[in-house]
């Protein structure tokens, strides 16, 4: 019992809750291997004793790979204080990792999905809401102008709309059969 008061006597609250996160998920993790780089996936600490009242309670999920000349790759994060956590597609790795290193991202797909699957699991058995991000919107190097911008027509408009419900409902899917 000392050890646990003096480990409160030395974080806040929200430090204290993301550090049992990291604890939690990297326990959850610790067979899981991507290849090929026999990536690890590791959910980060906070490095201090205090997060802000939450403000700094975001906790990077990345893939830390077995050859240390590899890059570690951020593929989501979470964050206790808000509830929520995020992962990354493997389309949004791939585009993020092609603009920092020119070359497309060499992970086992399957793999990966099979990873983000799981890692959504245990986030949701967590309580934290989760979300899935697809690839980011290309970076503009300079601002088009005006007469080029376009609005979405109504048949990406649809499309999206059909997305989201596809995407609602398989989550509540995953979620209803992972109660029973």
């Amino acid at each position: 019992m000392a050890a646990d008061g003096k480990r409160a006597n030395l974080q806040t609250f929200h430090a204290l809750q993301a550090t049992d996160l990291a604890k939690a998920m990297n326990e959850a993790f610790q067979k899981i291997r991507v290849p090929p780089g026999d990536y690890r996936p590791e959910l980060t600490a906070p490095d201090g004793p205090s997060t802000g009242g939450g403000v700094q309670a975001m906790q990077h999920l990345r893939l830390v790979a077995g050859d240390p000349a590899l890059p570690a790759l951020v593929v989501g994060h979470a964050n206790h204080a808000e509830g929520k956590a995020e992962l990354r597609t493997y389309e949004h790795v791939d585009a993020i990792h092609q603009e920092r290193f020119g070359r497309p991202l060499a992970l086992d797909r399957a793999a990966y999905d099979a990873f983000i699957g799981f890692a959504q699991q245990v986030f949701t058995a967590l309580h934290l809401k989760t979300t899935f991000v697809g690839p980011p919107e290309p970076v503009l190097q300079a601002s088009p102008p005006m007469s080029t911008v376009r609005r979405p027509t109504q048949k990406a408009m649809t499309l999206a709309v059909v997305v989201a419900v596809g995407m609602a409902l398989a989550i509540g899917a995953i979620v209803m059969y992972g109660r029973g």
